[in-house]
């Protein structure tokens, strides 16, 4: 008869995540078939969050950087559960780091569907670039088309939802805003979506009050809506770009935080101007059609 196949549970709560991928990297070299990431936050940090800016900055919990873990779940024989730990260790230049996170395993009684998973070659082999692709990632911002005709849609912290939104139909190419100090430094962004769905809130709220009875998440953004009075209240972190910055990463930040647009700041985080995702069309298309 043969020996039933004995697994462990292996939870990571990844505090340091620039080692996140290296982490990953890492279990699957070990022989660990795959893994399941989920957001999570410390229960201290999260209770002296709360303390500090009350339930009103409840969102932001999870998009603040300082608040931010991961929390890795794998199912592992038990044969490989010693070298997916020490890989771990080695991944993340040991738990006993500060700051690195913790690791522990929890005996499985029972799996199913639990099966070695092999990454296709397939799947690691990318499109060879030619000419005009390096052409385009690597052109420098401060040679994009029209990049200076765009002025950027600058609003101080205190300007109201009606003045975000009279700011927005004034400069219909821009659906990103930036949040300025009175020195103009960056403080964070507002989009169009954004702002529409807040405003529309006060006129509209039976539209957003249906979802508030089957879903908690949408409880919680229901009540968040009603306390937001200012541009202060709605902005989110800032992203933005340097004229330094090339075009690949200028679509890679928009592409990573669905935005439409970033603001270019200067080496003091000053706002200088704002990037469109149009204006990188425009260059690729431009760019493409003379490869032709």
């Amino acid at each position: 008869m043969a020996t039933e196949t004995q697994y462990e549970l292996l939870v990571i709560i990844l505090d340091d995540l620039d080692r996140l991928p290296r982490l990953l990297d890492a279990l699957h070299e070990a022989g660990v078939s795959g893994a399941t990431l989920l957001s999570s936050i410390g229960g201290y940090r999260a209770r002296t969050w709360l303390d500090e800016i009350g339930l009103s900055g409840l969102h932001k919990m999870f998009g603040t950087p300082e608040l931010k873990r991961r929390t890795i779940l794998a199912v592992v024989e038990e044969e490989r559960i010693d070298a997916a730990i020490a890989a771990a260790e080695q991944a993340v230049g040991g738990f006993g780091r500060a700051n690195s996170g913790i690791l522990f395993t929890v005996p499985v009684r029972r799996a199913v569907g639990v099966r070695k998973r092999e990454r296709r070659q397939e799947s690691e082999t990318l499109p060879v670039a030619d000419l005009a692709d390096l052409t385009i990632r690597d052109t420098p911002l401060s040679q994009v088309i029209h990049i200076f005709d765009t002025p950027p849609v600058t609003l101080p912290t205190g300007a109201s939802l009606l003045e975000a939104a009279q700011a927005f139909v004034q400069n219909p190419y821009a659906h990103v805003a930036a949040v300025i100090s009175q020195t103009g430094h960056l403080l964070g962004i507002v989009t169009l979506r954004q702002l529409a769905d807040y405003l529309f809130f006060g006129i509209m709220p039976e539209v957003f009050y249906r979802e508030v009875h089957t879903d908690i998440d949408h409880s919680l953004d229901f009540g968040k809506m009603a306390n937001v009075h200012n541009v202060a209240d709605l902005m989110i972190d800032p992203v933005a770009v340097h004229l330094s910055d090339t075009v690949g990463d200028a679509f890679a930040l928009m592409h990573q935080y669905d935005l439409s647009g970033l603001p270019i700041i200067d080496e003091s985080a000053h706002v200088v101007g704002f990037l469109s995702m149009q204006d990188l069309l425009n260059l690729t298309v431009t760019i493409l059609q003379k490869d032709r």
